[in-house]
């Protein structure tokens, strides 16, 4: 218990530190989804949280209401971007987290569905509970090569926990293997995939996110992958970010990433048109947290037919599909959804067909062209998919 409690003062110091250096400014509201959908007190932006958080120190309110403040957050770091292009530059997602890691060493346990996900990640290795056996059951009849199999392959592409149980974003794992073995890339993917931890670390259980980044640092390392291809820009910004120092001897690449590489090197051709006016949703933690903007559109730009019209919105600009920071697993009831609203931005655009590079994002605007009744008016696919179709 007293190491419980010295590693809980030691996080309050950490978060009072910086939340300490947000000067008031309240420029950060403007940029917040959040803020946008809800009912306006619940959350102030992203400086309005970490108040939130700064007086629950304070007062000693490490308490549920708290949690549903912080737990509103979609991490997309809208808020920081502003900060540092106007004011102090203050790390506040870093704080929003740290907050919730705090949470969990004052007991105060995650929103229900959000606890499921955590147990279920802890005893399954994944966030849907599902048999760990069936996780490559989506590549059953691709003939993919798995790790550890002669002659060993330097190219790991990891596959991530949605798209290997989705039903609908397995389609976007076949996809890319389609592409690498049209390419003819030699790579493996792992027979006992976990997930990155992610979530965990998003949530603040950070105890569950050491135990598997071991576990899946060692499954990397032993067959030599020297690089790592990812489906979704949070396993990818994980992998980049937030795993020990013996991962940065490995290059790790998002997929759109290693395909706009693959065009480059004259390896992928596109041989049929895809005639369609396509706009690209930038999903967060690809582009707010990591700067990879051009190589998605890259792609899309080099198929036949294809007209990429913009939304008002993009790029570090680009509205949150309202699945980051742990939300994919809880619904706050915010009307309207940003889903929903970013639908409506691409419909606006022009364009028929919205494409994105991230499963939660998929997951969303399907759900969200459903309750718009808008099937008529446009699709989502992921850019993988669109590629495939053109190749």
């Amino acid at each position: 218990m007293e190491n419980q409690n010295e590693s809980g003062n030691e996080l309050k110091r950490d978060i009072l530190e910086i939340v300490s250096k947000c000067v008031k400014c309240r420029f950060c509201i403007s940029q917040c989804p959040v803020y946008e959908v809800s009912d306006g007190w619940v959350t102030q932006g992203g400086s309005g949280i970490t108040q939130s958080l700064y007086y629950g120190i304070k007062l000693g309110r490490i308490d549920k209401d708290l949690r549903d403040i912080l737990m509103r957050c979609t991490t997309c770091r809208s808020c920081e971007i502003i900060c540092d292009r106007l004011m102090a530059g203050v790390k506040l997602v870093d704080a929003i987290k740290m907050g919730r890691r705090l949470l969990l060493e004052e007991e105060v346990p995650p929103i229900r569905e959000q606890q499921k996900a955590l147990e279920n990640l802890q005893i399954a290795g994944n966030p849907y509970g599902m048999q760990p056996s069936k996780r490559t059951a989506w590549a059953a009849d691709l003939d993919v090569k798995r790790a550890g199999e002669a002659p060993g392959s330097d190219v790991l592409y990891y596959v991530g926990c949605t798209p290997s149980y989705d039903d609908r974003v397995k389609a976007v794992a076949r996809s890319i293997v389609k592409i690498l073995k049209e390419a003819h890339v030699d790579f493996a993917i792992l027979e006992d995939e976990k997930s990155s931890g992610d979530l965990a670390l998003t949530m603040g259980e950070y105890g569950l996110f050491e135990l598997l980044a071991e576990e899946n640092l060692g499954r990397i390392q032993k067959p030599g992958f020297k690089t790592i291809i990812t489906t979704s820009p949070h396993d990818f910004n994980c992998y980049l970010k937030e795993y020990p120092e013996e991962m940065r001897k490995i290059e790790i690449r998002h997929y759109t990433q290693f395909l706009a590489g693959l065009i480059e090197q004259g390896e992928i051709r596109f041989t049929h048109r895809i005639n369609k006016k396509v706009t690209y949703h930038d999903p967060c933690y690809l582009g707010k947290h990591n700067g990879i903007y051009e190589e998605p559109r890259k792609i899309l730009k080099s198929i036949p037919g294809v007209e990429l019209v913009e939304m008002q919105r993009n790029r570090d600009n680009s509205l949150c599909c309202g699945g980051g920071g742990g939300r994919m697993w809880v619904d706050f009831l915010e009307e309207p959804r940003l889903a929903e609203v970013r639908i409506l931005e691409a419909i606006d655009a022009g364009a028929e067909l919205l494409a994105t590079a991230c499963p939660f994002c998929l997951v969303n605007f399907e759900d969200a062209i459903k309750s718009l009744n808008k099937e008529n008016v446009i699709a989502v696919k992921d850019i993988a998919e669109i590629a495939y179709e053109a190749v």
